[in-house]
């Protein structure tokens, strides 16, 4: 297995204490990120995704497998090694309200990484406003506080803060669930565009296979802690291969083309009835 990122037999074991049986969040996971291209990760709630994602940048310690990026081995680095290879790999979190502090300003938000990692010290402010600019957001929105933008906004300003490092990979955690769904095309245009003009690899976990299937390269199916199928995107979504990623399909809501028309009316109705008034 070959790629940016290489993940082989990854385990991630929660208690077991007291003779107890471990919970097997993640169990022996084998997946890989080839650069500038994405693998969609999709599964239920509580299928292991967001674990195995966090695991990958170790926020959640494996208990067993490998992962190595560009080469290196990321269950053996130290501290120091750590905190560069973190510089390589980023997260966006689901929520995006959330993993924003509320009292500072989102400008301060995304300067927080360039701090840590001490990069830009002659001119933060400006690489912040730059940041901004590349996920559509005016310079003004730099000192806002997370409670006066949206949710798309919000979104915006967390993938600003995971590109600040100036990664090769990023995690996406169901970048686009807590969104509206015009607000989920726009982030997913974004990020196509991001990867695109940056070069970026995207492990993208969620759990709409048909939205993966569309901005993904490869699809990795998980249930219950393990792969259960894997492949091209389209091949996966046009012929599943596990019953499990049938059901996944299954449950996709499928548009009705009767009802929109009686959706259409009925607005155009209410329309005509308060131009009347």
């Amino acid at each position: 297995m070959s790629g940016l990122l290489v993940v082989e037999d990854l385990q991630v074991h929660f208690g077991g204490r007291r003779g107890a049986e471990p919970v097997k969040a993640v169990d022996r996971v084998s997946l890989a990120v080839e650069r500038g291209q994405t693998l969609g990760l999709v599964g239920e709630s509580g299928s292991g995704k967001s674990t195995t994602g966090l695991a990958l940048l170790r926020l959640v310690e494996p208990t067993g497998g490998r992962v190595e990026l560009d080469g290196i081995d990321v269950r053996a680095a130290g501290r120091r090694e750590l905190r560069g290879l973190r510089r390589r790999m980023a997260m966006v979190f689901q929520d995006p309200y959330a993993s924003l502090n509320p009292r500072r300003t989102v400008g301060d938000s995304v300067a927080e990484p360039l701090e840590v990692h001490g990069l830009h010290r002659d001119d933060r402010r400006g690489r912040v406003r730059e940041l901004f600019s590349l996920v559509g957001l005016a310079d003004d929105f730099v000192d806002r506080h997370p409670h006066e933008l949206s949710g798309g906004q919000r979104q915006r300003v967390g993938i600003a803060r995971a590109l600040a490092v100036e990664p090769d990979l990023l995690v996406l955690d169901e970048p686009i669930a807590s969104l509206d769904v015009s607000v989920q095309a726009q982030v997913l245009n974004l990020l196509v565009r991001l990867q695109r003009e940056l070069g970026l690899a995207y492990l993208f976990i969620a759990h709409d296979l048909a939205a993966v299937a569309h901005v993904s390269d490869t699809v990795a199916v998980m249930n219950r802690g393990r792969i259960v199928e894997q492949g091209d995107a389209q091949e996966v979504y046009r012929a599943p291969q596990h019953e499990y990623t049938r059901a996944l399909l299954a449950a996709v809501p499928q548009p009705d083309p009767a009802a929109e028309r009686a959706r259409r009316a009925e607005r155009r109705a209410l329309v005509a009835e308060l131009a009347q008034d």
